[in-house]
């Protein structure tokens, strides 16, 4: 076991700093990333794993479930507001994970244009601010976050909403993306709800979670949400049951 170490803040800033004003990116191509010891800091009060096994991207599958509960269960203790830090993550891209990251988001090697890559890197590699949208643009932050959020010991596989979670793209674009997304009860309520009515989204799924989201960012525009108990929750997302039974494909 060992504590949690984190880049300093100065050290990161010039991370950035590299790519966007000098335009420099051969860190991203390199087999193993570069640093010096004095640019790192421990965090005591977390503790883990000396060696923490995620499985490689391989042909399209990043294995994002199977990842997250990996990296969960090694930072289960982590807060949220430890899980906040961006220091942190920013370690954890470039160290820790930096193997999966390089066959994740091999952006060091693309011949696309810089501006883009600068863009790719930034979001994917680093931690720029702690919006929703943000967290769940880092590779290593959204897997974590999307456990945490559904994460629930009291059913027999605490895990399953973290599977059904990970088992669709828009999941994790849309959900997880709201300001509600970051709501352990709004999280669970809406991902039970897909669970108990499986026929309901037995097609256009995708459409039909699209269409949810949308909605529920809307209704949390006058309702607190973040007040409301699953089964309340549960209630808003069956006003929309017409609405969702009209979607028959996928959204243009």
């Amino acid at each position: 076991m060992a504590y949690q170490k984190f880049f300093r803040y100065v050290y990161i800033e010039d991370l950035k700093n590299d790519i966007t004003k000098r335009g420099n990116f051969n860190k991203y191509t390199k087999t193993n990333f570069e640093y010096s010891a004095n640019d790192v800091l421990e965090n005591r009060n977390i503790v883990v794993p000396d060696n923490i096994k995620m499985i490689m991207p391989e042909k399209g599958d990043n294995h994002d479930f199977e990842n997250a509960r990996t990296i969960h269960e090694a930072y289960k203790k982590m807060t949220r507001t430890e899980a906040s830090d961006t220091r942190i993550w920013t370690y954890l891209s470039h160290v820790t994970f930096w193997g999966y990251m390089k066959k994740r988001c091999p952006a060091g090697t693309w011949p696309e244009e810089d501006k883009k890559k600068k863009k790719y890197i930034l979001e994917h590699w680093f931690l720029n601010g702690l919006s929703s949208r943000t967290l769940t643009r880092q590779n290593i932050a959204m897997l974590w976050w999307g456990a945490h959020l559904t994460y629930d010991p009291q059913r027999k596989n605490p895990y399953e909403l973290t599977e059904e979670l990970f088992s669709m793209l828009d999941y994790t674009r849309t959900l997880l993306s709201l300001v509600q997304g970051r709501n352990n009860n709004f999280t669970r309520a809406l991902l039970e709800y897909v669970i108990e009515n499986k026929k309901l989204f037995e097609k256009a799924k995708e459409s039909k979670i699209r269409l949810l989201t949308k909605k529920l960012n809307y209704r949390g525009g006058y309702t607190l949400m973040p007040t409301l108990s699953k089964p309340e929750i549960k209630k808003i997302l069956d006003l929309y049951k017409n609405d969702i039974q009209k979607i028959t494909g996928r959204e243009k």
